[in-house]
């Protein structure tokens, strides 16, 4: 995700029209409160959220000049209105007003609206289709046909035993205390995950698990909700897929992922902006064709260093 840097009067804009977001439906809640709050700290630019006045949308396209930063407010206004625990269709027509004046076509927003609606199946087949996971499918395909989807798809339900690839990834074991490898190793074995090959997880998702390893997150909710907000932070393409699916998955009790249960208000918006922060100043994006291979016999603290990883 690309930093941005807002002056006060760019800052004090965002977080109006955030605001405006939360009145829509009514009421300003406290989780719609404390979310402008952490925003506003993020920011640089603490504010009195009482105080604060909503905003019209012509006044924000003119403070937000640019595409990263109007495409960022839309975003913002979206988390806005999932925070507290469910999304109005008045909350969805103010950030379509507001979308419409700043230029932004954001595909969440749609899957915002479907949500509103109820619409929760016709939500999720439109998130798959455009799921980051599109590309991995593709490019499988391309490089070996169907055999390339079945080793990807089939650990998801359990198949696609491999003991070669076991092997490999459990003499990881081996390594030495302190390396990248070991860790992800003690990972793997504390947590009962499996390795790729053992039927749990396709080899096409083993940077996720290192991200675990990297960031220091472990798996219970929090741990899980951080890991992706730290993915957020150091992705380059579609940033937000992942804050939008976390939300839903974490916060709102809509099943996104296989590997995890729903759980419902565990998306804590001062973590998650930590652990974005986090991934952002980090110099390379692991889920894009990382080999990881090498980094592996290395100390951990070391591969922190050589991609920028902040300490917690």
């Amino acid at each position: 995700m690309e930093p941005i840097s807002l002056d006060e009067g760019q800052a004090l804009a965002g977080l109006r029209m955030m605001k405006a977001i939360a009145l829509a439906d009514g009421a300003l809640s406290d989780k719609e409160t404390n979310l402008i709050e952490a925003a506003a700290r993020a920011l640089g630019h603490p504010v009195d959220v009482a105080s604060l006045e909503p905003v019209r949308p012509d006044v924000v396209a003119r403070a937000l000049g640019t595409r990263i930063l109007r495409e960022r407010a839309v975003q913002a206004a979206i988390l806005v209105a999932m925070i507290d625990g469910e999304a109005s269709l008045a909350e969805v027509g103010t950030i379509e007003t507001f979308a419409r004046a700043l230029e932004v076509d954001e595909p969440r927003l749609e899957n915002l609206r479907q949500l509103a609606r109820g619409h929760v199946r016709r939500m999720w087949l439109d998130l798959a289709r455009r799921s980051f996971a599109r590309p991995i499918f593709e490019d499988a395909y391309e490089r070996q046909g169907l055999r390339g989807i079945l080793q990807i798809a089939l650990p998801l339900v359990g198949l696609g035993k491999d003991p070669d690839r076991v092997r490999r990834y459990n003499d990881l074991g081996a390594l030495d205390e302190g390396t990248f490898g070991r860790a992800y190793w003690r990972f793997v074995v504390d947590n009962a995950l499996g390795f790729p090959g053992e039927g749990a997880v396709a080899e096409e998702g083993v940077w996720h698990d290192l991200s675990h390893v990297l960031s220091g997150y472990g798996i219970d909710p929090e741990g899980e909700v951080q890991v992706v907000s730290f993915i957020a932070g150091y992705r380059r393409e579609d940033p937000f897929f992942w804050i939008f699916t976390i939300a839903l998955q974490f916060h709102l009790g809509i099943k996104v992922s296989p590997f995890s249960p729903p759980m419902i208000g565990r998306f804590d918006p001062e973590l998650v902006i930590a652990a974005m922060r986090r991934g952002m100043a980090m110099n390379r994006d692991l889920s894009d064709a990382w080999d990881y291979w090498p980094d592996l016999p290395l100390p951990l603290d070391e591969v922190r260093a050589r991609y920028g990883v902040p300490p917690r």
